[in-house]
């Protein structure tokens, strides 16, 4: 259960970027929001790795190309819809993305598919509704 330890980091660094994010698309246009918030991320990873000096280069590098162009696309649509829109409805809205991945584990690799998670699905989809109302 290492991973959920890992998760909920994420889960509150989201949270502070997606109130962060709020916060400065009221001073910024979403595209620079999306270049400052990604040019500290780098900075910030840069030193990570040079202390870590972990960062790994082989051929897969390149499958990384349209994963990140898609991330920047999204990243754009997100500060974007931010910048006009409740934060308590984007942000919700836009997190309904773990649809996809839950999904694609289902169809694809072949994870099991319990009531459970369905449960889950349905009781994420009406949380997105109910928080945009």
């Amino acid at each position: 259960m290492n991973y959920i330890r890992y998760a909920l980091v994420a889960l509150i660094g989201w949270g502070f970027w997606a109130i962060g994010g709020k916060l400065l698309t009221r001073s910024f246009n979403p595209v620079s929001v999306t270049f400052w918030v990604s040019f500290w991320s780098i900075m910030f990873l840069s030193i990570f790795l040079i202390i870590k000096r972990n960062l790994m280069v082989n051929h897969t590098i390149f499958y990384a190309l349209p994963v990140g162009l898609v991330s920047l696309i999204a990243i754009f649509a997100f500060y974007h819809a931010l910048k006009i829109g409740p934060t308590s409805v984007v942000v919700p809205f836009t997190n309904m993305y773990v649809v996809f991945p839950v999904l694609f584990g289902f169809i694809f690799l072949g994870e099991a598919i319990t009531p459970m998670r369905i449960l889950g699905i349905i009781c994420a989809l009406l949380a997105t509704i109910f928080l945009s109302l």
